[in-house]
């Protein structure tokens, strides 16, 4: 994979990512002012089942399937590539006939022996097709991962979310007159018709652009392998995957029952432990976790970009990959950090007009580059043929984060800052192993200078924020916007000032690069 279809793909999928981040804070905010923290909670505790579920059915397969076609595809190998796709939709659509059909039989366990609020039963039983739909999806998302062409995928995601926003306008507006319980079901409702919608596109756009006779026309018409060799290199990535998300996933859906069974030991109602799950998981967690877009794109290309080059040893390559992952991270982490800190009050008040989730992000936000750098350093490992390596240390890092926050959470004093306390001293923990790790197989190549100019920046935004710029909370977001907006150019020309943005780094980006370097060479001390 060259640099310029490296960082072209992760731009495609930044710039979807970024629409449909904001694209679905817009109908957050909607939802949280609809239904408020007690509705969003009900909505949330349905969420990590799903996410089980979908463990369940795809099993790693999407990360196998951009790899292993990725490799084909360079070898003009079409019929590996048929075979790969073949059996992954054999294995998915088994699975998701079983696990409906289990989700279905067991809702009467989850309604009176899994949900703390029983409420989110009818929430439940409307999610259970999203798992079917978001699997087929994956097939062709992992298809076309494989084949460098994200755009398919960046405008389904696009797609998905408008019909989603305007399905979910249009019921949970209209069943909100019912109760929350039904609001949150139909919210659920739209979302399930979004991922339809992003289904149908990414199938349409398959048969229009991604036929295999159509991109490889003069492919020899065997295989350079055989079928068993096909299903072991799929299993070889697959299976740890699968456990790791397995195991995180059943983790997730253990949380929200920890979490609310910990803040009634704490002396918290049931509304308020239910209000105060969907402060963090609904609204604080979305809003910090908005940088990564960016990382997650990084994820997506870093797999088959670091399997290509350890297949052709090409250690630099993997290296490099590695140090442009941690720089990216920490240029948009850090300052992105600084930003939920200094003003997690306003923002919590002009986006969500609620206040208590400001204590929430005023935890999690110092610590936001660590949850944002888990991603490439996952896909990294991944792309090393480490898969099982990086199991162990996200598997570690779940399971440490559940104790602390039973640990933290059952405390008086703490309530809800107790799960933000564990998240972030659980992210921080796994990123220490991750490095440890990478160090050892690669060397640890990131410059120390770099990432110290940085932080400089970062904290000299900081003072900018915390002695020119303050912001009190009940003023509207003009002065918030004005605020953020001297404080980016601020942090910009620091960064140029510094040298760790030059024209002539920008410039090998593709599309906006040229103009980017335009730019640079006309601020004060940049090169």
């Amino acid at each position: 994979m060259s640099e310029r279809s490296f960082f072209h793909g992760t731009l495609v999928l930044i710039a979807s990512g970024v629409v449909t981040r904001i694209l679905g804070f817009v109908y957050r905010i909607y939802l949280s002012r609809l239904i408020g923290a007690e509705g969003m909670g009900l909505f949330q505790m349905v969420w990590p089942l799903a996410s089980l579920a979908l463990t369940f059915i795809t099993a790693g397969l999407p990360v196998a399937i951009a790899k292993l076609v990725a490799e084909a595809y360079v070898q003009r190998d079409r019929v590996r590539i048929e075979r790969v796709v073949r059996l992954s939709t054999v294995v998915i659509t088994v699975m998701s006939v079983v696990v409906a059909l289990c989700m279905w039989g067991m809702r009467g366990f989850v309604l009176h022996h899994w949900f703390t609020d029983t409420r989110a039963y009818w929430t439940y039983e409307v999610m259970i097709p999203i798992v079917v739909v978001i699997a087929f999806s994956s097939i062709y998302r992992g298809y076309f991962q494989g084949l460098q062409d994200m755009s398919p995928t960046a405008w389904a995601s696009i797609y998905e979310t408008i019909a989603r926003i305007a399905i979910v306008y249009a019921l949970a507006g209209y069943f909100i007159r019912y109760g929350i319980a039904a609001a949150a079901a139909a919210a659920m409702a739209g979302t399930v018709c979004g991922e339809v919608v992003g289904l149908l596109y990414l199938a349409w756009q398959q048969r229009r652009r991604g036929r295999l006779t159509q991109l490889l026309p003069d492919a020899p018409a065997r295989s350079f392998e055989e079928t068993r060799q096909t299903l072991r290199a799929i299993a070889e990535l697959a299976v740890p995957v699968t456990v790791s998300r397995l195991i995180w996933s059943l983790l997730w859906a253990v949380e929200p029952v920890l979490v609310t069974r910990a803040l009634l030991h704490a002396g918290a109602t049931q509304s308020a432990a239910t209000a105060m799950y969907g402060q963090y998981a609904s609204m604080a967690v979305p809003l910090l976790a908005f940088p990564t877009v960016i990382t997650s794109s990084l994820a997506a290309n870093l797999v088959p970009s670091v399997s290509e080059a350890v297949a052709e040893a090409e250690g630099q390559r993997v290296q490099r990959r590695f140090v442009q992952s941690w720089r990216v991270t920490a240029l948009i982490g850090l300052p992105l950090s600084v930003v939920l800190s200094v003003y997690a009050l306003p923002l919590s008040q002009v986006i969500y007009h609620d206040p208590g989730v400001a204590p929430i992000l005023e935890v999690m936000a110092p610590a936001g580059f660590l949850i944002y750098i888990q991603g490439p350093l996952t896909a990294i490992l991944q792309g090393l043929n480490h898969a099982s390596v990086a199991m162990a240390i996200s598997v570690s890092g779940g399971i440490i984060r559940l104790a602390l926050i039973w640990l933290l959470a059952a405390q008086p004093h703490l309530n809800i800052l107790g799960v933000a306390w564990a998240s972030t001293l659980a992210s921080a923990l796994t990123v220490v192993l991750y490095c440890v790790c990478l160090a050892r197989y690669i060397g640890w190549p990131v410059s120390t200078s770099d990432t110290a100019k940085i932080a400089v920046a970062s904290l000299l935004l900081l003072v900018y924020f915390k002695a020119i710029a303050p912001v009190p909370s009940h003023l509207s977001g003009g002065p918030l916007l004005a605020a953020l907006t001297g404080g980016f150019l601020l942090y910009f020309w620091l960064c140029c000032a510094f040298r760790v943005l030059t024209s002539q780094g920008l410039a090998r980006i593709p599309r906006i690069g040229p103009w980017l370097a335009k730019l640079v060479r006309v601020v004060p001390f940049a090169v």
